[in-house]
């Protein structure tokens, strides 16, 4: 059922939810308060920092799902007692989102495959390896980067979002595809 409802997920985007002057930081800060009192999670230290006041033209429920896959992948990706940090940023133009940890790390073959549909590294059977892939569509939609990042295995890993803040930069997917 899980694996159904992900593909449904996979196979709607371009679908876009509504858009909305949004504050990032709200967005952000609910994902990270909503893990962060995951059981799974409890022995691992979650750090959030940031621009309070970034507002941007996006769909809040896509913006919590990029941020909740990033961030589960990171705690995921390491062990009880290490750290995962996350900070947001905000200039003119875009806001930033990096989610860094302490984890296992990244090979460079990984971070080319890494936004595949159904690529995933787990050995114990969880997940479908659509959670990046969804990802990526919804910050490509969003007119966005994602920038994986990771000195190798055992090293940790780094993801940096960036993302337009206004609406006339949010061009869809689909129209900067035909262009």
């Amino acid at each position: 059922k899980g694996i159904t409802e992900r593909l449904l997920d996979f196979s709607r985007l371009g679908e876009s939810q509504p858009r909305q002057t949004a504050n990032v930081y709200d967005c952000v800060n609910d994902m990270v308060e909503l893990v962060r009192h995951l059981g799974q999670y409890r022995n691992r230290t979650l750090r959030f920092e940031g621009d309070t006041s970034a507002e941007a033209w996006v769909s809040p429920t896509e913006i919590k799902q990029v941020v909740l896959n990033l961030l589960t992948n990171s705690l995921d990706a390491s062990e009880d007692g290490q750290e995962v940090r996350v900070h947001l940023s905000c200039d003119t133009t875009n806001f930033r989102v990096i989610i860094e940890d302490d984890g296992c790390g990244m090979t460079n073959e990984v971070m080319t495959h890494l936004f595949e549909p159904f690529f995933t590294r787990r050995r114990d059977g969880r997940g479908t390896g659509l959670g990046l892939s969804i990802t990526y569509r919804i910050v490509q939609d969003h007119a966005g980067t994602l920038v994986p990042e990771s000195n190798g295995p055992g090293k940790g890993s780094r993801f940096t979002l960036t993302i337009p803040l206004n609406p006339v930069q949010n061009q869809s997917y689909e129209k900067r595809q035909t262009a």
